[in-house]
């Protein structure tokens, strides 16, 4: 009986969200190409469906009671799962600059 030899190199799960897409877009940038300039391979960007998040707020509780505005908060997210890792890819990881409105999750699996 032939036992398959599981894969013991981690791969990397990058997750991107963000409430600008454009600002989501150019970090994306930046984080493909770094991981293209060390070796790592990639597969994605995926883009996930966006989450959109709806509030209603009254404008007044006396007179105006029935007057609702509503406010809507989207969330864009994109996904890369990086393949094979070296110890230059997790260099370049450690080092990167992402602006402040988008959040950067990584998981090791």
């Amino acid at each position: 009986m032939a036992t398959k030899k599981k894969d013991t190199t981690p791969k990397l799960r990058i997750k991107l969200k963000s409430y600008d897409v454009k600002m989501l877009e150019s970090s994306l940038g930046k984080v493909v190409g770094l991981l293209s300039k060390s070796g790592a391979s990639l597969k994605g960007p995926i883009p996930l469906p966006k989450k959109r998040k709806m509030y209603s707020v009254t404008k007044s509780n006396f007179k105006h009671k029935d007057g609702v505005e509503q406010y809507e908060r989207i969330t864009y997210t994109r996904l890369i799962d990086v393949v094979e890792v070296g110890w230059k890819t997790m260099e370049y990881l450690q080092n990167l600059s992402i602006p402040v409105g988008v959040m950067v999750d990584v998981k090791v699996f």
